[in-house]
């Protein structure tokens, strides 16, 4: 995501995060194309679970990164979270219209500035919620032994998987989950304490994930429900985002990501534009007629050719959306330097999120 949470120190960031964010958005692209419940047969259905399987814990990555560098409350990267998200929520609808894939409603054009697309942008109204909720995990998570924050965790993956069973409460559990553990993750300084083969514990976790969704659920209880078969109590065992064999898998990639250690400023700035992608291809106006309708009619093709056009589409959706960012960033950079000059001639306090937090936390997200 663009600059939606800030890594620790202020300084560049570090190119194995911002990779695994990159590859996290093709792996929501990939999961995203999936439809293999109702389509497919024999071994070709088979690898098709497999390949969901290998992708579920993207969105888990990205809680885990968010978690493990801790959201800071910067009016920068806030500002250009809100323009990201109005961005492409009214633009998209605009184009949309100009090109006559959609009818103009006035109605329309004013629900877009809510952004609340539950259907479609469900994750950006979690991640709101979260970042708001962020300074008080962050201090939790810091005044707590390694010990107690560990057994928080387990009480709030119970809860996650037992208790809040509606959609949007656990939504919101299981990002205050997934943050945690990567404080966790941080606290205990896991990348190096952890001596375990990542790489090698991610691809078990990808068949363990793959064995119960693909023999367990669907062969031997017949559920062929997208919708049932991730969320719980199902989902427990499925492709839910708090199952505990997807947040190991999320665990085990970023830990492979986290040992590499380079630099690339073409990474960066791919990076940059990550959460573009998202939103771009999940913009309700454009979802059902565009990337989802599209990726399944492939699979009336043969496998060979709904392999190839399929990799194609993800590679062009994946590029096109950073391009189309850089625009956004270009607009978005313009548009800050207006704030911050009217800003500058206004009272500050108006414009500091943390004159709203409590001076005790102030202190302790400073630290």
């Amino acid at each position: 995501m663009n600059q939606i949470f800030i890594m620790g120190g202020g300084g560049q960031r570090q190119s194995n995060y911002e990779a695994l964010r990159l590859l996290c958005m093709l792996m929501v692209l990939n999961l995203h194309s999936f439809a293999g419940y109702t389509n497919g047969n024999g071994l070709w259905q088979a690898f098709d679970f497999f390949r969901e399987s290998t992708s579920i814990c993207a969105v888990d990555c990205f809680l885990l990164i968010s978690g493990y560098f801790g959201i800071k409350w910067k009016f920068k990267s806030f500002f250009n979270l809100v323009f990201q998200i109005l961005f492409y929520s009214v633009g998209i609808y605009l184009v949309c219209v100009w090109m006559g894939i959609t009818e103009w409603s006035l109605r329309e054009f004013l629900v877009r500035f809510l952004c609340l697309y539950r259907n479609s942008w469900g994750f950006v109204v979690g991640y709101m919620i979260l970042y708001f909720c962020a300074p008080l995990l962050n201090t939790f998570s810091q005044k707590v032994t390694s010990h107690e924050l560990l057994v928080f965790i387990v009480v709030l993956f119970a809860a996650t998987n037992f208790i809040c069973l509606s959609v949007e409460s656990n939504r919101i559990f299981t990002y205050s989950l997934l943050y945690l553990i990567g404080r966790y993750l941080k606290k205990t300084d896991a990348p190096n304490s952890l001596k375990i083969s990542a790489s090698k514990a991610y691809w078990i976790t990808t068949v363990v994930i793959f064995g119960l969704v693909y023999f367990v659920l669907f062969k031997g209880l017949k559920i062929i429900s997208a919708e049932t078969i991730t969320t719980l109590p199902v989902g427990f065992l499925g492709f839910s985002y708090s199952a505990p064999f997807v947040i190991l898998q999320a665990v085990f990639l970023f830990l492979v990501f986290s040992r590499l250690n380079f630099t690339s400023k073409f990474v960066n700035w791919c990076a940059a534009s990550s959460f573009a992608i998202f939103l771009i291809h999940m913009h309700p106006t454009i979802k059902k007629i565009g990337y989802y309708s599209y990726t399944r009619s492939l699979y009336q093709l043969d496998v060979a050719q709904h392999i190839v056009v399929l990799i194609l589409l993800i590679a062009t959706v994946f590029i096109l959306s950073i391009l189309i960012d850089k625009v956004r960033i270009f607009v978005s950079n313009l548009c800050l330097r207006l704030v911050l000059f009217i800003r500058s001639r206004l009272p500050q306090k108006w414009f500091m999120i943390d004159t709203y937090i409590p001076q005790s936390l102030i202190a302790i997200n400073n630290e």
